[in-house]
């Protein structure tokens, strides 16, 4: 039922402005669809100046991290829609103009300068691996339960059933998972935000 929701969600863009109002009135929930909505649309429009796949998607996600950095001036839009569009325009172009740079002072054995937008795309990666790394280090039990529950969206219930536990021992397992990550992530903070949201379902129905 929730994936025949969202997948309604992404084509009908009249509840977009819902979305986006409640959002913005502080449902971390609701950036979800508007980030499946607005993704893929992103990615496409950028997709026209850099013909390359990779390049598009991360130059998307850096757009839609910006969007979830800068709630507090989103509020203030008239048009969101057009900003939108106008900021990853603004990325693609300064990526344009960094990759010419690249190549010129790489012609001439030269560094380029590391600027604001790689910073953020680099730390989205590293944050991706850090994640993974700390999955890696959590012992084996508490890894599957906490990724069958966060990553595949699995209830307490079912968990318990499949790894035969109870209900109780699957809470522990997943609230140490979590206690564990959000150390070792604290320096991505707005990162690790947006992860909980994209990533991981907020809620678990029991």
């Amino acid at each position: 039922m929730r994936s025949s929701k969202l997948s309604y969600l992404m084509e009908d863009s009249t509840q977009i402005p819902i979305l986006l109002h409640d959002w913005l009135a502080g449902n971390d929930l609701q950036f979800k669809p508007l980030f499946e909505y607005y993704f893929p649309r992103l990615k496409r429009y950028t997709m026209s100046y850099t013909d390359d796949p990779a390049i598009s998607e991360e130059l998307a996600m850096n757009v839609m991290l910006k969007v979830w950095q800068q709630k507090s001036r989103i509020a203030t839009l008239n048009d969101f829609n057009s900003y939108l569009f106008t900021m990853m325009r603004h990325e693609t172009v300064s990526m344009l103009r960094r990759k010419k740079t690249m190549m010129t002072l790489s012609s001439r054995e030269e560094e380029a300068p590391a600027t604001e937008n790689i910073t953020e795309t680099v730390s989205y990666r590293e944050l991706l691996s850090r994640y993974r790394a700390c999955l890696d280090k959590l012992p084996p039990r508490r890894r599957e339960a906490f990724i069958l529950n966060r990553e595949r969206g699995m209830s307490y219930a079912e968990i318990a059933e499949l790894l035969n536990v109870s209900i109780f021992t699957v809470q522990n397992h997943i609230a140490a998972s979590l206690k564990f990550i959000r150390r070792e992530l604290h320096d991505y903070a707005d990162f690790l935000m947006l992860a909980a949201v994209m990533l991981v379902p907020m809620l678990t129905e029991y």
